[in-house]
């Protein structure tokens, strides 16, 4: 059984999909810390104009001290208005429902389980977080895999730059390398088909 593994990003690029697609059993790692100005709660398109342009979940202050599955949206909800008004005015779908909840980890989920609709994938995932799991950094990935009782590892083409394999003995890891048009949400690419 093929294992992969991903933080649980905001509306996420192609390559998330395609590595998902790459494994038996996806794992969204929602047990290690936030990170800060990165694509956990935010994403970018073109929009109409042509221009890159971020839609942004605004978090709470210190999030970037809590683990991901901890982190609440900003307390200031006027954000949702514009973030749904934003992605309709641009991509021309309503996205209402994935915005209407207080965490970001419920957000991200909704909005991963969209863009699976839409592909017509259907991967199984489970949250990292209820698999009673520790360890930090490439122990943590093995430990899961471990606990999955697998031993076949699908990382990104990145985790050859990070990955310390000492923790993998035994188990087969894989370097998946996305073929991807651009780096931009699925969003974007699902509704300017």
């Amino acid at each position: 059984m093929k294992i992969a593994i991903h933080q649980p990003e905001h509306f996420p690029y192609m390559g998330f999909f395609q590595k998902m697609n790459a494994c038996d059993l996806f794992v969204i790692l929602d047990n290690v810390k936030y990170r800060k100005n990165y694509f956990q709660n935010r994403n970018k398109f073109i929009n109409k104009s042509g221009n890159e342009e971020w839609f942004t979940v605004p978090v709470e202050k210190k999030a970037h001290s809590k683990l991901i599955k901890d982190v609440y949206t900003s307390k200031d909800t006027t954000w949702r208005k514009k973030i749904v008004k934003k992605i309709e005015q641009n991509m021309g779908v309503t996205t209402s429902e994935i915005y209407d909840s207080e965490k970001i980890l419920d957000i991200n989920l909704r909005s991963i389980k969209w863009c699976m609709e839409k592909l017509y994938i259907k991967k199984k995932m489970i949250l990292a977080s209820h698999l009673s799991v520790s360890g930090n950094k490439s122990e943590l990935l093995a430990n899961i895999v471990r606990k999955l009782g697998s031993n076949h590892y699908v990382s990104g083409p990145s985790g050859k730059n990070y990955l310390e394999l000492e923790y993998f003995d035994g188990i087969n890891v894989e370097f998946f390398v996305p073929d991807v048009k651009n780096h931009y949400s699925m969003l974007y690419n699902i509704c300017k088909k």
